[in-house]
C-alpha cells in the first residue's frame, strides 16, 4: 500500500521482462493451474454423484460447492493474472490461448452445474424423465472438453517453441 492508503498498480509492481523465459514461466503457471481447474472438477463431480447415490449428506455436498467455488475462482485469478502478464510482454498469442480456455471452462462450468442438477433431479423425481436433458448436456460438455483439450494441445505447442 502507498502512503496515502491506495493500493500500488500492478505496473508498479512488477518490473516486467519480455523474454522469452518469462513468457515460458507464465505458460508453466497457466498450465498448472489449469490442471488444479481439473482436479477440483473431479472432486467436485464425484461429490456430487456420492450426494446423488446418497453417500453424502445435504451439508456435506453443500460444503463440496463451497470450497469448488473458492477453488475454481482462486484459479482464475491465477491464470487470469497469467493472462495480464502475457499481454504486457507482447504475447498476445499466448494470452489468446489462455482466453480461448478461460471462454470454453466459464461455459463448461454452466454445463457441468445443468447436467448434474438434472442428474439430481432424477434421483430425487424419478416419475419424470430427464433423459433427454442429461444426454444434451453430457454431448455439449464433451465437446466442450474436447476443445479444451484441442487449445491446450495448441498451448503446449506454443510452449515447446518458447
Amino acid at each position: 500500500m502507498q502512503a496515502n492508503g491506495e493500493h500500488q498498480n500492478n505496473n508498479d509492481l512488477i518490473d516486467i521482462d519480455p523474454s522469452p523465459d518469462n513468457a515460458l514461466e507464465y505458460m508453466k503457471a497457466f498450465t498448472s493451474a489449469q490442471a488444479t481447474r481439473t482436479e477440483i472438477y473431479h472432486e467436485f463431480e464425484s461429490a456430487i454423484n456420492d450426494h446423488a447415490n446418497g453417500i453424502i449428506s445435504v451439508d456435506e455436498i453443500q460444503q463440496v460447492i463451497r470450497v469448488s467455488q473458492e477453488g475454481f475462482q482462486d484459479v482464475s485469478s491465477d491464470i487470469l493474472r497469467q493472462e495480464e502478464l502475457l499481454k504486457k510482454i507482447g504475447q498476445t498469442n499466448l494470452s489468446n490461448i489462455i482466453r480461448q480456455v478461460q471462454n470454453l471452462e466459464k461455459e463448461k462450468l454452466e454445463v457441468t452445474v445443468k447436467l448434474l442438477s438434472c442428474r439430481l433431479q432424477a434421483v430425487q423425481r424419478p416419475e419424470i424423465s430427464y433423459q433427454a436433458e442429461v444426454e444434451e448436456y453430457t454431448t455439449r460438455r464433451q465437446q466442450l472438453i474436447d476443445s479444451i483439450n484441442d487449445v491446450m494441445e495448441d498451448a503446449r505447442a506454443e510452449m515447446l517453441e518458447l
